[in-house]
């Protein structure tokens, strides 16, 4: 495929909305060396390594328009879990992403998660400091992504009107304001439970632009001088100046990988330690984009 650099990323990428003190990093993700790669139907993929907050960031991105392509969460346990890549390949898909929160150790859903009329899951206890929103398909053909806050208290109001529910977090952006504070601990260091929000890991998101254009991100990290990760607050900026006006975090850490069909992984997948593409981990859904 044809790579295309710096010069279009402004025209497909970058609403950069964030000023004042995160000018410099807005500015360093605009002229960044994007490599973007044309896909079918206008969506498109691309990749870059940008010197910003202080840090290196490895971010892949895949974009494409909502009402050309079918999104489906793709439920996918226990003995058929599989790394992103495998199950979307395995399903049909032309582009994906890895999903939600899972329990490790019996490769299933801890979040609420349900599509159709069939729940597979609701939240657990322990996911409660993360987890305040959803992202779902208000549709069953797919052509219309949700994004959204919303407490557990609350999933029933959404049930009779989205075909396809998956329960994840913090919320990054809502309606163009984003949700999370800088630090979420008093001295900005990121102790304890905070340490999820204020220190640098892989990130995933979604979300989308206003205009009809979902946007799926993956920020490498666990890759020092490659790809450090980001903070949430980190990961919302990036979002934010990826143009995208509701965004949401998903599985971050290990699980995060983003794919497409005619590139294979994009990103750099942290589980075998090496800044390649081969490190993905066993994931039970992905968010998976069909023709």
């Amino acid at each position: 495929m044809k790579r295309i650099y710096a010069s279009v990323i402004l025209s497909l990428y970058c609403l950069c909305a964030a000023a004042g003190d995160r000018g410099t990093d807005s500015l360093a993700f605009l002229n960044a060396d994007w490599q973007i790669i044309g896909l079918k139907k206008g969506a498109s993929a691309a990749y870059a390594g940008i010197r910003m907050f202080d840090s290196q960031q490895s971010i892949s991105v895949i974009r494409y328009p909502g009402r050309r392509f079918r999104t489906r969460l793709v439920h996918s346990p226990a003995d058929k879990a599989g790394a992103t890549s495998r199950i979307a390949e395995e399903h049909g898909a032309e582009m994906a992403i890895n999903g939600g929160y899972f329990n490790m150790k019996e490769l299933v859903p801890c979040v609420y998660f349900r599509v159709g009329k069939e729940v597979y899951s609701v939240t657990d206890t322990s996911e409660a400091f993360r987890v305040n929103g959803v992202v779902g398909l208000k549709d069953r053909r797919g052509k219309r992504i949700g994004v959204r806050s919303c407490l557990p208290s609350q999933y029933q109001d959404i049930a009779g009107k989205w075909h396809s529910v998956m329960a994840t977090g913090p919320m990054l952006i809502e309606e163009g304001m984003i949700l999370v504070p800088e630090f979420t601990s008093p001295d900005g260091k990121g102790k304890g439970t905070d340490a999820f929000n204020d220190r640098r890991h892989p990130r995933t998101a979604i979300g989308h632009d206003g205009k009809g254009n979902i946007i799926m991100v993956v920020i490498d990290g666990r890759h020092p001088g490659k790809g450090d990760g980001a903070s949430i607050y980190e990961t919302a900026l990036i979002c934010s100046f990826l143009g995208m006006t509701d965004a949401i975090n998903l599985d971050g850490g290990g699980s995060s990988a983003i794919w497409c069909e005619d590139t294979g992984v994009l990103n750099h997948p942290s589980d075998n330690k090496v800044f390649d593409h081969a490190g993905e981990r066993t994931v039970p859904n992905i968010i998976g984009v069909f023709r």
